[in-house]
């Protein structure tokens, strides 16, 4: 019986660490988008403007503004999910009331990452930004690490509550 509560304890640890290290990836991930958006919109933008009359610029500026728009709310929705999955994980760690559906999010979030690995296979051919790729690699190992985790962890702490 000791054996299992220390157990437990420790699951229920990892469960709450990794709930906080989502949500953290979670915050990440908009910090990332919205790098790349603005790393890549005076470029677009420029671009963009250049190949319409004046009487377009107003449509063009239009347009652009709602794909911003757009973007953001999918970096919205893509925190709230982290989010969703990082605070019910720790509220279930801390064996407060939570939603159970944060589990099958974890999942499908973790499934997600491990398959977007698979665009690595051509960036990591370009030489001049492997840099940035390595690092994106190893971010994208960590939540792959701890999404995992959360899923361990919910699974074996089920288990030893029942």
């Amino acid at each position: 019986m000791n054996s299992d509560s220390s157990l437990l304890r420790r699951y229920e640890d990892n469960l709450n660490v990794c709930g906080l290290g989502v949500i953290i990836l979670g915050a990440w991930d908009v910090l990332k988008v919205i790098m790349q958006v603005m790393m890549n919109m005076k470029d677009a933008t420029a671009e963009m403007l250049s190949e319409v009359t004046e009487e377009e610029q107003g449509i063009a500026i239009g347009v652009l503004i709602g794909v911003i728009a757009v973007l953001f709310l999918i970096t919205a929705l893509i925190f709230l999910i982290h989010y969703y999955i990082g605070i019910n994980a720790s509220r279930a760690a801390k064996g407060m009331p939570y939603k159970k559906g944060y589990f099958v999010w974890a999942v499908i979030l973790l499934v997600v990452s491990i398959l977007g690995m698979l665009s690595y296979v051509d960036e990591i051919k370009d030489l001049e930004n492997i840099e940035t790729t390595i690092a994106s690699i190893i971010v994208d190992i960590t939540a792959i690490y701890i999404l995992g985790t959360v899923v361990i962890s919910t699974r074996k702490i089920k288990n030893l509550r029942q």
